[in-house]
């Protein structure tokens, strides 16, 4: 007799526990999106679901940072329904990012929710090294050696390779890499004259145009 009445006392407060709207972010307040391409906009969508009983109200929605804003899809999500937050980072980073979005609701427990956003930003080709200093005299060729490799998971190509001066003539042992492959860019300068070289090896490819400064300091014979 004593067990029933402890469960009668018992029901009421289960039920009350459980009333009330609740949001379940899709994937947890730690959201990694993989990576990105530095310097261009990075768009994710953050599904939530309300799996209260009750409507689910969106007071605010921010982020940390003027470089990234949140748009919800709806400020009421009823019981059992879903809703996404639109979240905009412009791409200014480099290596792992984290920001944060910051959600406000009605919940009657846990009303404010700090989701992480993690995203690696890289650069589409990766160039080493990025810039050429060296010194010689004239009459000599100087070589030199770079890698680009493909930081991408998808192929791609080198349309062409040259250079803003006659002097400086580039070649390279691929002109296609898979993921993670490089390419080995041989550089031959031909200095002629007593004047400083400043110029630029350029590498055009199916993912844009890039560049290797390359600076010779000429000394007299």
């Amino acid at each position: 007799m004593k067990k029933s009445i402890i469960a009668i006392f018992l029901l009421p407060l289960l039920t009350f526990a459980q009333s009330g709207p609740k949001m379940e972010v899709e994937g947890g307040n730690t959201i990694n999106t993989g990576n990105h391409l530095r310097g261009k906009e990075v768009v994710h969508e953050v599904k939530f679901k309300n799996t209260g009983d009750e409507d689910l109200k969106i007071t605010s929605v921010g982020t940390s940072c003027g470089c990234s804003s949140a748009l919800v899809s709806s400020d009421l999500i009823k019981a059992g329904e879903s809703g996404s937050i639109k979240f905009t980072f412009n791409g200014q980073a480099f290596g792992q990012t984290m920001k944060s979005l910051m959600v406000s609701t009605n919940e009657k427990e846990n009303n404010y929710h700090n989701i992480q956003i993690s995203m690696n930003m890289i650069d589409p080709l990766s160039i080493n090294p990025q810039s050429i200093i060296t010194e010689g005299r004239v009459g000599e060729e100087l070589k030199q050696i770079a890698t680009i490799t493909n930081s991408l998971d998808k192929e791609v190509d080198i349309t062409e390779l040259t250079s803003n001066t006659p002097v400086i003539k580039v070649t390279s042992d691929k002109m296609a890499l898979g993921s993670g492959e490089a390419a080995l860019l041989d550089i031959l300068i031909k200095i002629y004259e007593e004047s400083a070289i400043n110029a630029a090896i350029i590498i055009k490819t199916t993912e844009g145009e890039f560049q290797i400064p390359v600076l010779v300091d000429v000394k007299p014979n």
